[in-house]
């Protein structure tokens, strides 16, 4: 009896350990990352509280497909990416949880290619891990530890002035261009991606948020199968699903827009799709036009910047 009380206290100081050590060691401010999409991505942690009308959820082709500077610069609403490279659902999960902490978004976009992508349930024990005691995803931070880690609260100070896209200028063309033949066949989304898409249209329903399901522009990663399983999805459940690979209605041209081959939109293709979308959702949800606030000069500012640097 004696050996079993002492094993529970031991485990509970183990714990107990483990997550002050998870406080010490998470970062205090959001500029910490492995790459630069996940800096970017992560960005939207340092935007004013309760700015951002749409936020946009996803893998690689959410940062090469949309521009939220342009949508901003035609319609004056304001959105973020949230993409990384290769993103699991369970990671699209948590950027919507870590995203409502401090925005209260009109609409959250999920840009569909995820759920296609093949679920590793170790990768999300992992993930859930991490999550509940981030001791285990910063430990290696010990080395560069300073006084205010173990002292002050976060303050999350980095955003991206692109708000999450990212430019590519270089053009690799394709010669598939009749990719969305039609057929009557349904591709399948893996359980457990099925199972986050789920949590984040009932996140969504519990904070008043409009759910949108959005295929971007791609013929390496789309076809009408995954179109006709996201359709009904999206009509047995009620919400909206914008597939922007039918019929070509961005009008993307696969030899000037692609910056490889057709699987990820250069500058020129982003533009397009971003100038559709951007009209879509402005008159579908009511957004409301910023440009003309004061409070939102940043963006203003922001938007100098993008001109400059695209022209």
């Amino acid at each position: 009896m004696k050996n079993y009380i002492k094993s529970i206290i031991f485990i509970i100081i183990l714990i107990s350990l483990i997550l002050l050590l998870g406080i010490v060691f998470t970062p205090k401010n959001n500029e910490l990352a492995n790459n630069e999409a996940d800096l970017k991505a992560n960005g939207i942690l340092g935007e004013k509280e309760n700015t951002i009308d749409v936020i946009v959820i996803g893998d690689s082709l959410t940062y090469s497909s949309f521009i939220p500077l342009e949508m901003f610069k035609n319609y004056g609403f304001t959105s973020y990416i949230c993409g990384t490279h290769a993103q699991m659902m369970f990671n699209s999960y948590r950027f919507l949880e870590k995203s409502l902490e401090k925005q209260k978004p009109k609409v959250v976009i999920l840009e569909t290619n995820a759920l296609f992508r093949k679920y590793s349930a170790k990768k999300d024990f992992i993930n859930k891990l991490e999550k509940t005691f981030p001791f285990f995803e910063y430990h290696n931070r010990w080395k560069t530890l300073k006084l205010n880690d173990i002292t002050s609260n976060k303050n999350y100070t980095y955003t991206d002035p692109m708000k999450g896209y990212m430019l590519k200028r270089s053009i690799k063309p394709s010669k598939n261009h009749d990719y969305m033949k039609h057929n009557n066949k349904k591709a399948i989304i893996p359980e457990g991606n099925y199972k986050y898409l789920e949590m984040m249209k009932k996140k969504c329903e519990e904070n008043g948020i409009k759910f949108v399901l959005v295929s971007a522009p791609s013929l390496t990663n789309y076809n009408y199968s995954k179109h006709n399983t996201l359709k009904e999805y999206a009509k047995n459940n009620k919400i909206d699903y914008i597939d922007l690979n039918i019929d070509n209605i961005t009008g993307i041209d696969w030899n000037e827009d692609t910056t490889d081959k057709g699987d990820h939109l250069n500058y020129k293709g982003a533009k397009k799709v971003s100038n559709y979308l951007g009209n879509y959702l402005y008159q579908k949800y009511n957004l409301t036009d910023k440009r003309n606030d004061i409070s939102y000069n940043s963006w203003l500012k922001d938007l100098s910047k993008y001109e400059k640097l695209v022209n």
